[in-house]
């Protein structure tokens, strides 16, 4: 057993645990359902909202409900949904928050009116936030060295093969009947079924929790479950609301509660009890570039996936076909996830530069084919740079999770796990609302609609490059030291 120096412990050193046994990747293999039918849920009930708007005769308003009503509670209740599961034992989080997913998806399933559905949607945003934390801090703790990474990079695999399958199933059902059932309710059959599977195979992980009492911070919780909304609703509605005056309150009372919670929980700290996100944890500057590189990698990553198939589908080809096209991409992004260790091991902190580099050479090279060969048959020419992009994107996703969750100690795993989730779900919403706007003040479409995407996607991972460079060049630094 050693110790190491940590800010957030405040009076004494993170014990670190170094002769316990490696941790088999496949004993999380229950957790590590979860990032995938959560990724899985999210992708198809996109991909099905035209036929959802022909059979209840949904507005625009109701659709956009359907996805925010999965997604808001999601962003607020991540982080304490982590804290809760350092408290109570993360098996016990895990299995009640994918209980209610697995309840929330048969309501989907049966639901009689888009009312019904999006009810259903907010119950399962809530179990989401609440096993999804678990995830990432069961791993922190009760893993290390190459198993960790292991470990990690499978849980990147699961969530992009549950995004591809998600795009594939969701068009293919959302075409097909089974009988006088419509084939978009079996969307969240296979939702509670892997729910169920998760469930059951849940209690193979080791169970963890943290050794230190953890109150819950009831004023902390408030204020930031206040912020975080506030800044959701704003992503999401400003769009449709055009930015409106309603639009910039909503914002104002977000950076109003960010300042109140930041505050609140640096007094908290300072009088020696613990806060829902403790501020010598937050002042970390690996942990700052960290996060920060994580919401610019997923906000260019979610721009992209959602003008792909739109400027596809304008070209002429169907929701399916659309799906089919990323298809490879994702299987290169889970097969490279399960690699990365072994290309962790040979490279270091090299590994991150590396991937964005190549992320960054896979999106220039499909901005040149999209300019070069629009037509029917730009997906095929697409098919190269997908490969490479999905490569790259598994060898960024990986480290970048890495480096997040290290710098959290072991008692707040659930923490590391809940600011990472949230950082993802909001860059995911940013870069969609981003590229959204973008597409509806100039008005375009297809190959230009796309060219915009990857042009917003190549910005975005650039920053991340120079950030990436300049955390390796801290690290460099504090092996010297």
């Amino acid at each position: 057993m050693t110790t190491s120096a940590h800010p957030a412990s405040a009076t004494s050193p993170v014990p670190t645990d170094t002769t316990a046994p490696a941790v088999p990747t496949w004993r999380y293999i229950g957790f590590l359902l979860g990032p995938g039918v959560g990724t899985f849920a999210f992708n198809a009930v996109t991909v099905i909202l035209p036929t959802l708007r022909v059979r209840f005769g949904a507005d625009d308003i109701s659709l956009e409900l359907v996805i925010a009503g999965y997604g808001i509670p999601f962003a607020v209740l991540l982080i304490l949904g982590g804290r809760l599961g350092d408290r109570f034992g993360r098996h016990r989080l895990y299995t009640a928050g994918m209980g209610l997913f697995l309840v929330s998806a048969v309501a989907c399933a049966l639901a009689p009116s888009v009312q019904t559905l999006i009810a259903a949607r907010v119950i399962q945003g809530v179990g989401a936030a609440l096993c999804t934390p678990q995830v990432l801090a069961t791993i922190q703790a009760t893993s290390r060295g190459a198993a960790r990474t292991r470990a990690i990079a499978a849980f990147g695999a699961s969530g992009g093969i549950g995004s591809a399958v998600g795009q594939v199933a969701g068009g293919a059902l959302a075409a097909a009947t089974f009988g006088a059932v419509d084939g978009w309710r079996a969307v969240f059959v296979v939702v509670a079924l892997v729910a169920a599977a998760a469930i059951a195979l849940a209690p193979l992980a080791p169970r963890s929790r943290s050794h230190e009492h953890v109150a819950i911070d009831v004023v902390g919780t408030v204020a930031l479950a206040l912020g975080i909304l506030a800044a959701s609703v704003a992503l999401t509605f400003g769009p449709a609301w055009n930015w409106s005056w309603p639009v910039l309150v909503v914002i104002v009372v977000a950076i109003v509660a960010f300042v109140a919670m930041w505050r609140h929980q640096d007094a908290v700290e300072r009088g020696g009890r613990v806060p829902l996100l403790p501020p010598s944890v937050l002042r970390l500057r690996p942990l700052q570039l960290g996060l920060l590189s994580a919401a610019l990698f997923f906000a260019g990553y979610s721009a992209l996936l959602y003008v792909f198939p739109r400027a596809i589908e304008h070209g002429g080809m169907t929701s399916l076909q659309a799906g089919l096209a990323l298809l490879p991409f994702a299987v290169v992004f889970a097969v490279m996830s399960l690699t990365v260790a072994r290309v962790q091991a040979r490279w270091g902190d090299a590994t991150l530069p590396f991937g964005v580099g190549l992320q960054l050479v896979a999106l220039l090279a499909m901005t040149a084919t999209v300019a070069l060969a629009w037509g029917p048959d730009v997906v095929l020419w697409l098919q190269p740079a997908l490969v490479l992009l999905g490569a790259g994107q598994a060898l960024v996703f990986s480290p970048l999770t890495q480096l997040v969750v290290r710098e959290v100690p072991v008692q707040a795993a659930g923490l590391s796990g809940g600011m990472f989730s949230t950082a993802q779900q909001l860059a995911l919403s940013f870069g969609v609302i981003v590229i959204g706007g973008v597409v509806s003040f100039t008005g375009v479409a297809g190959r230009e609609e796309l060219i915009a995407g990857l042009a917003l996607d190549v910005a975005l991972a650039a920053a991340v490059l120079v950030l990436a460079l300049v955390l390796r060049a801290r690290g460099r630094r504090r092996v010297a030291d």
